[in-house]
């Protein structure tokens, strides 16, 4: 396949969701609705169901969703609130709920109301998560959901079939890895609307279809030359970057995302199911390797160390914090990761965004303004 026909298919994974939850119910085959964030999907695709991602949605009128929560709740929650109320999931045989912010404990117990034909099953992790006791737990957590998956697929969740999701998923997030690592050494290859249907679209997908498409795609790039770029190479912190008007409009002032840790994004699949005793036990591992998770115990707050090697490793120009409206966890963290980045000497735009925003000029100008910014700093320093 070329380049474009790849990147098209995984568009309309990522365009088309509904129509695949319903091909996929054609099929026989139970759905299973993986909200954010950290929900164990080698689960899912071992039980035999599909996993499909719950993010809410764009362009969502929030009215009934109010009825649950305060006006000062994320619209990622609200919009997913919003949705359940008007049947969007109805086609959904169970959705996998985690509890790691104050929101999402709340939406742990308001889905059951909004949307009472869905089943819920609550995942529930160990917020000091790199205790050995952290582990058992979370090994009694997963068999638990095991459990529960399999009184709604009907299928025996066995330690090859779960080896075998393991393996998958590992291989996925090994294609994605190296997607990231090459547009960060040919940033403009893609646009930033491109990579981010691409990595979306893992979401939407049979998980072995998205591997072969991304390794095939990784073949497709590492043949291309290295583009003429004079534009900003820019890294991306937050929870998302949607609207992709957004994205849109970074394209169009000369931005290039080179490096993220987004949590719709990298922050999914940047660290590999390790080994253990038991694949379950492999899956509660997994957790311990995580290093500065705002949604996650992190008293030394070593997000901001990771931000700052990750900025090296790509040799970012700018950083963009992308901050989702009333996301406390990532307001909290936002001076330590400022501080980080100014001391390397990198620039930082601190952007409030809503998941449903209608309106893109304030985003826009300030955007604008800070590639005018960035650019006549780098003209200054070549002149000095």
């Amino acid at each position: 396949m070329e380049k474009s026909e790849i990147i098209r298919e995984m568009q309309h994974a990522v365009a088309h969701i509904r129509e695949t939850v319903h091909e996929k119910k054609q099929e026989g085959k139970k759905v299973i609705g993986c909200a954010p964030i950290f929900v164990p999907e080698e689960l899912v695709i071992a039980s035999g169901a599909f996993p499909v991602g719950i993010w809410g949605g764009q362009k969502v009128s929030l009215s009934g969703s109010q009825e649950y929560f305060p006006p000062f709740a994320c619209s990622v929650v609200q919009s997913i609130t919003e949705l359940s109320m008007k049947g969007t999931y109805d086609d959904v045989d169970a959705i996998m709920l985690t509890s790691l912010c104050d929101t999402l404990k709340c939406m742990s117990q308001t889905i059951q109301l909004s949307a009472p034909k869905l089943q819920p099953i609550f995942i529930k992790h160990p917020q000091n998560y790199r205790l050995e006791c952290a582990v058992e737990y979370m090994v009694k957590e997963l068999n638990r959901v095991k459990e529960e998956l399999e009184e709604v697929t009907g299928n025996k969740i066995t330690e090859e079939s779960l080896k075998q999701a393991i393996e998958l998923c590992n291989r996925d997030r090994r294609a994605l890895l190296r997607f990231k690592k090459l547009l960060a050494e040919k940033p403009g290859i893609l646009t930033n609307h491109e990579r981010h249907d691409v990595i979306k679209s893992r979401l939407y997908m049979d998980r072995e279809r998205h591997a072969q498409l991304m390794e095939e795609l990784n073949e497709k790039l590492e043949e291309e030359p290295v583009p003429a770029f004079d534009g900003i190479r820019l890294y991306v912190c937050g929870v998302m970057m949607e609207p992709v008007e957004l994205l849109d409009i970074l394209d169009e002032f000369g931005f290039a995302i080179v490096g993220d840790e987004l949590v719709q994004e990298s922050r999914q699949f940047r660290y590999m199911v390790p080994e253990g005793l038991s694949q379950v036990e492999r899956l509660a591992r997994q957790i311990q390797q995580i290093r500065g998770e705002a949604f996650l115990y992190d008293p030394k707050k070593e997000r901001d160390d990771v931000i700052a090697e990750e900025c090296k490793d790509v040799r970012a120009d700018a950083v963009l914090f992308s901050l989702m409206k009333f996301c406390d966890t990532d307001e909290y963290d936002y001076p330590w990761v400022r501080d980080a980045v100014q001391a390397m000497g990198l620039p930082i735009l601190n952007l409030e965004i809503e998941q449903i925003m209608q309106s893109f000029e304030g985003a826009r100008t300030r955007l604008q303004a800070y590639a005018e910014q960035i650019k006549s700093r780098a003209a200054a320093r070549q002149t000095s």
